[in-house]
């Protein structure tokens, strides 16, 4: 029984014109190779499994063909059959991962002046360019910049940053790109209707998303999936086989979210959980579509940039101005600083949980004033259908009470309130509205107490956001952050938040009119308002072995405050 191969190396294109999604470098190199303008040296750039080696290839043949096509190789004659084996001594692939050093570029250079056995050219593929040493490097200039007329080197790479600029400088650069979802899942429904089996398009959505731009990776997955030997393939299937979660699990999940419902979501992390899915990949993919519903909701004609079928966009679509998207931002902000964690955690689905149940709990200042300003605006409007003015409703100053009133003796005629003596007697439907207007006014004056109440800070709250504070000081300088760390809040009263120092030392480096500054800059893009920052000793304790402050003050006068850095 002859030995399967792989569908990536099955459909491995054997033309330009098979190459999927690269048409802005198969079209130049195929006129290149029909107009006879070729360079000696290509460098082939791009993410992994987006065609660079096998471009290299085409290329190999193309230019070796007996019986070239309008520069497309034949795939007929025996130089091309012999590449495509990888039986033809004209053509050399080199893998620069595990001959990165010197000695093997020696060798190569003494190689390359031998002329071609069978071709027109000797064509040297060296992948994984990068990984060469700087040595290696430096060996191949020469041979790169002026090669024998016979040979052409084609560098493939997935990090161009770390290639040399003069190797870069000596080639023709081409950027492969990461191939959009539609395009890879194109390529998958054919490949699977040759081989016989149906596949929901969720499904291939959902491997075209997973490969993440790579068709190679993409032809994998799918591989996987036919090894089940199913004919008919739905996307809870592929999930099931893939180990990812189900969209209908991910959607359930992110309205829980928004919902505040932290019970739910805790029940649907089991479930996904029992479904054989990784704490990880429940989190990374909860947060891809939390990405893709902000995507539509900000911009409903953004369904390319999702890679999701297109009745799941027609679903998000319909929640476009339901979805509050400054909280749909928020807690995309705690899962992205949670994944990061969640990598290193020894406690996987603890960590998930919290993530997603502190996403619910924790409910930021400005979240809370922007619900607060919105049961406002509501109850305005309901003033506004009595028959009221909304401003004089929710007028709380005792000008504006006093104003309210007069205009009100104005009306009836008289000065006593309703249903006194000597006052016109009030008809009943009057009655009804001004008692409905005095309800909702005491709404609106509660609400707005409320709203007040909640733009306070607190100093527990000051201190439950220190690590954010840190964190924006770190953004103005590392030496800032450092002198902060050595400080605590201990006290906040009308705008002024007192710090208290162990280390005189970090006291007076924060007294600085610049470092004060940045503090509470720092302060006020966490809270949203403007602190005055007062600065206290707590008292000497200095911890066995921590540097005196008047040494620290003496490294700091000699080297500057912009060299000396203070770590934990």
């Amino acid at each position: 029984m002859p030995q399967y191969q792989a569908l990536y190396r099955q459909w491995r294109p054997q033309t330009f014109g098979e190459v999927v999604g690269q048409d802005h470098i198969t079209v130049t190199l195929r006129n290149a190779v029909r107009t006879g303008r070729l360079v000696h040296a290509y460098l082939f750039c791009g993410p992994r499994g987006t065609g660079k080696t096998s471009t290299a290839k085409i290329l190999a043949k193309a230019v070796n063909c007996l019986e070239p096509e309008e520069g497309e190789p034949c795939n007929q004659c025996s130089n091309c059959q012999r590449i495509t084996r990888g039986l033809s001594l004209d053509v050399l692939e080199i893998d620069a991962a595990s001959n990165r050093g010197i000695d093997e570029i020696r060798q190569l250079k003494e190689r390359v002046q031998f002329g071609p056995v069978e071709g027109k050219y000797k064509v040297y593929i060296i992948d994984e360019v990068h990984m060469l040493t700087t040595e290696a490097f430096n060996a191949l200039l020469k041979t790169l910049e002026e090669p024998p007329r016979h040979v052409i080197f084609v560098l493939a790479t997935t990090e161009p940053r770390k290639v040399l600029p003069t190797i870069i400088s000596r080639c023709q650069r081409f950027d492969f790109q990461p191939l959009k979802g539609n395009i890879i899942a194109r390529r998958l429904q054919e490949v699977a209707a040759a081989n016989g089996v149906s596949i929901e398009p969720a499904a291939l959505s959902l491997l075209a998303r997973k490969a993440a731009g790579g068709l190679r990776d993409a032809l994998g997955l799918l591989d996987q999936i036919l090894a089940g030997g199913r004919e008919n393939v739905s996307a809870a299937e592929a999930a099931a086989l893939l180990g990812v979660p189900r969209q209908e699990l991910l959607q359930e999940m992110v309205a829980a979210l928004l919902a505040g419902d932290a019970g739910k979501i805790l029940r649907l992390v089991d479930v996904a959980l029992r479904e054989g899915v990784e704490p990880r990949l429940v989190l990374e993919d909860l947060l891809d579509w939390c990405r893709n519903l902000l995507l539509v909701n900000l911009d409903p004609q953004a369904a390319e940039l999702t890679g999701l079928p297109e009745d799941a966009v027609e679903e998000m679509r319909a929640s476009a101005g339901t979805v509050d998207v400054a909280e749909l931002f928020r807690i995309m902000e705690k899962l992205q600083g949670a994944a990061s964690e969640l990598r290193f955690s020894t406690q996987p689905r603890i960590a998930l949980e919290m993530a997603l149940v502190g996403a619910v709990l924790e409910e930021d200042g400005d979240a809370r004033l922007r619900k607060l300003e919105a049961k406002v605006k509501e109850l305005e409007e309901r003033l506004a259908c009595l028959g009221r003015p909304p401003q004089a409703a929710v007028r709380g100053s005792p000008a504006g009470r006093e104003k309210r009133g007069s205009a009100a003796g104005a009306r009836t005629g008289e000065a006593g309130p309703v249903g006194t003596e000597g006052s016109k007697p009030a008809v009943p439907g009057e009655a009804q509205e001004a008692a409905a207007r005095a309800v909702a006014r005491r709404e609106v004056e509660a609400a707005r107490a409320e709203t007040a109440a909640a733009g306070a800070l607190t100093l527990e709250e000051v201190q439950g956001q220190w690590p954010r504070v840190l964190q924006a000081a770190r953004k103005k300088s590392i030496q800032l952050q450092a002198y902060l760390k050595g400080g605590r809040p201990a006290g906040f009263h009308n705008g002024r938040l007192v710090l208290s120092f162990k280390s005189a030392f970090h006291k007076d480096m924060l007294e600085q009119p610049a470092h004060k500054k940045a503090t509470e800059e720092a302060l006020q893009a966490v809270f949203g308002q403007p602190l005055e920052v007062v600065l206290v000793d707590e008292g000497p304790s200095r911890p066995e072995g921590e540097i005196p402050d008047e040494i620290l003050k003496k490294l700091v006068d000699y080297f500057g405050p912009d060299k000396v850095e203070i770590k934990d």
